[in-house]
């Protein structure tokens, strides 16, 4: 039996409001529960759709308050604040940002693409630095000045197994 596309969007709305309340112990428990391959209910790549969908929802409102007309961008940043480009990324997080750029331009096929490549084939670490990503930069988009754009996405420190020196 599929699980029920309602489940995976209750799943990101609760680890949403733990990213937002600053329950780390919680949150943490969640983040390895939901990302766990062996779990029961929604798969991780429905939970991550739901992420990412609720930041294009987000930007899009944002952008047609602000009257934005020029193609989406997002800045991305590590943990010190410098300026990161995707090809400095983990793989599976650069992908991330891609499925969000594909998903505020109404792009579901690459979106969907994208989305497969982050959560496929990633052990437990992998995906739970994905769910994480989602996270954050799902939570600060919310969190941010209304007036704030483009987005800045704040990238998590850690290993980054297949990154290009």
């Amino acid at each position: 039996m599929k699980p029920s596309p309602r489940r995976a969007h209750t799943i990101a709305r609760d680890l949403l409001s733990l990213t937002r309340s600053g329950e780390a112990d919680r949150l943490a428990t969640a983040l390895v529960s939901t990302a766990s391959p062996t779990r029961q209910g929604p798969a991780l790549d429905d939970v991550v759709e739901r992420l990412v969908d609720t930041f294009s929802l987000a930007a899009k409102d944002r952008r047609r308050s602000l009257r934005i007309r020029e193609p989406f961008t997002l800045r991305l940043r590590d943990p010190a604040g410098m300026t990161v480009r995707p090809d400095k990324l983990d793989p599976r997080v650069a992908a991330i940002a891609r499925a969000i750029a594909a998903s505020v331009r109404d792009d579901t096929d690459t979106c969907a693409d994208q989305i497969g490549e982050a959560c496929g084939n990633a052990d437990l670490a992998q995906r739970i630095r994905v769910l994480a990503h989602c996270l954050v930069w799902t939570s600060d988009l919310l969190s941010a000045d209304t007036t704030a754009y483009p987005p800045v996405l704040s990238c998590l420190d850690g290993p980054h197994p297949h990154r290009p020196q």
